[in-house]
């Protein structure tokens, strides 16, 4: 059986299309959140790429619609990297920039060559821009959060194959030209549209399945990425966006929220005197212990290598002192009990929302500057100086 173009292309338009509309209507449902745009605009751009090469053969000589698909059908690729670099919280100014100056250049110099290039009109500047836009989305999607999700691997898989046949479109494309027997038979307009298909439905059964992992997670359309390390402890950025959270919520019930910092400074001077192992057992222990002996309810946060935060409700009746002295007893004895060359200098910083603000973030700055402050001067704030 043997397919004119305007078939093919009909049929390929007619899954971006049919794909397009599930993808959006889903995306409405689901209240998305900024990946889940981002991949929505990648199908309507395929759809619009898809309008605009069906009005080139119906109407000879529209050069203009030919160089307007380019541009949408690089669109359709990098909003595809553009979306899993959201769904990594990854700065998008950058990516936004590459993209667009990428999709300007195809559309110019599509122009550029004008009718006289016939249907390949910016042919070359097309294939280059989707195989680089398909290799930064195949990165993007091994990298970060997305590359923790099984079904992430799928859309991995289909980027790559886009890469790599455009890569190679592009060579035979240049050393044979469009109208060789290799080019026609392995890369001509009937095997792109067969491939458009099958990568177009593919991505966006994967693309869904992330987007419904990431929505039931969510639970709303304010979209927070919390991370946690395999032992409890949030990272800095997590720790500090539930405090903020958490502070209102104290507030609302008439209570206080007390941030601790804790640090031990000593840890890299432990690594150069002893070496790297044992101030890794210390630091190894110093979290262990903080877990271990914080508050059951209490959150612990990470400041950074030599240092933890942990964050709890307090009341009028709550002798928050006391307990951050308990705690820091505790840290300085489970160290000692390393019998390690030396004994590392715990200090501890405390920060009250109803003194230092709302702002989990500055909680988490302040205790840290003052358990800094406690550690080189040994003046803790329960008021007992370490020997």
């Amino acid at each position: 059986m043997v397919f004119d173009v305007l078939s093919l292309q009909a049929a390929s338009s007619l899954v971006i299309l049919v794909s397009a509309v599930i993808y959006l209507l889903d995306t409405l449902m689901l209240r998305d959140a900024l990946p889940g745009r981002l991949w929505a605009t990648a199908f309507l751009a395929g759809v619009f790429s898809a309008v605009c090469y069906l009005v080139s053969i119906a109407v000879p000589g529209a050069f203009v619609a030919i160089a307007l698909g380019n541009g949408a059908f690089v669109g359709a690729t990098s909003f595809i990297w553009l979306g899993s670099a959201a769904f990594n919280g990854r700065r998008l100014r950058v990516p936004v920039i590459v993209t667009s100056v990428g999709l300007v250049v195809v559309v110019l110099l599509a122009l550029l060559d004008g009718p006289a290039a016939g249907d390949w009109a910016g042919a070359v500047p097309l294939f280059l821009a989707n195989a680089l836009f398909a290799v930064l989305g195949a990165i993007e999607t091994r990298r970060g959060a997305i590359g923790r999700r099984w079904s992430a691997a799928a859309l991995t898989t289909v980027l790559t194959i886009e890469a790599v046949w455009f890569s190679v479109r592009t060579i035979v494309f240049i050393v044979q030209g469009p109208e060789s027997p290799v080019f026609l038979t392995y890369f001509g307009t009937s095997v792109s549209a067969f491939l458009t298909m099958s990568l177009v439905v593919a991505a966006v059964v994967v693309t869904s399945v992330l987007r419904t992992n990431e929505s039931a997670l969510r639970g709303n359309p304010e979209t927070r990425h919390l991370v946690v390390d395999r032992s409890g402890v949030l990272l800095r950025e997590s720790f500090g966006a539930v405090l903020t959270i958490l502070v209102a919520r104290a507030r609302a019930a008439g209570e206080d929220l007390c941030v601790i910092g804790i640090r031990v400074d000593d840890l890299r001077r432990v690594a150069t005197a002893f070496g790297p192992e044992e101030a890794e057992e210390m630091a190894q222990a110093f979290r262990a212990s903080v877990r271990r002996h914080a508050p059951t309810m209490a959150l612990v946060g990470e400041t950074d290598a030599t240092g933890l935060s942990v964050a709890f409700s307090t009341s009028l009746t709550t002798d928050y002192r006391r307990l951050v002295r308990v705690l820091h007893e505790r840290l300085v004895a489970d160290l000692s009990d390393l019998a390690t060359s030396v004994v590392p200098v715990v200090g501890i910083g405390m920060a009250l929302a109803s003194v230092d603000g709302a702002d989990g973030p500055t909680l988490v700055d302040r205790a840290d500057a003052d358990a800094s402050r406690a550690a080189m001067t040994g003046d803790q704030p329960f008021g007992m100086p370490t020997e």
